[in-house]
């Protein structure tokens, strides 16, 4: 059974609004910018919920392309963090 004006977020958000799936995924990150700034979060925190949601969406949206140089950033900085760690040590 399909109810008439149903409130599917893909068809209000994609269909309706915005056009297309890429700008309602930025409209997405601009209703969690105004979110953490209504709710009081600092600019460090709501900007790492940003970069998240942006990597997850990369990573669902173009797939592998996205996940590379998620991996290659991860890698670099676990590499950065053991060799601090080890310099500390000494």
């Amino acid at each position: 059974m399909v109810l008439a004006g149903s409130l599917d977020l893909f068809e209000l958000m994609v269909s309706y609004l915005a056009g297309n799936l890429g700008l309602s995924l930025i409209i997405w990150a601009g209703i969690l910018l105004i979110t953490g700034i209504i709710g009081r979060l600092s600019m460090q925190s709501i900007l790492i919920i940003i970069v998240t949601y942006f990597a997850v969406v990369g990573v669902g949206y173009v797939g592998a392309l996205a996940g590379i140089p998620l991996f290659i950033w991860a890698a670099w900085y676990m590499v950065s963090g053991i060799i601090n760690y080890l310099n500390g040590i000494r």
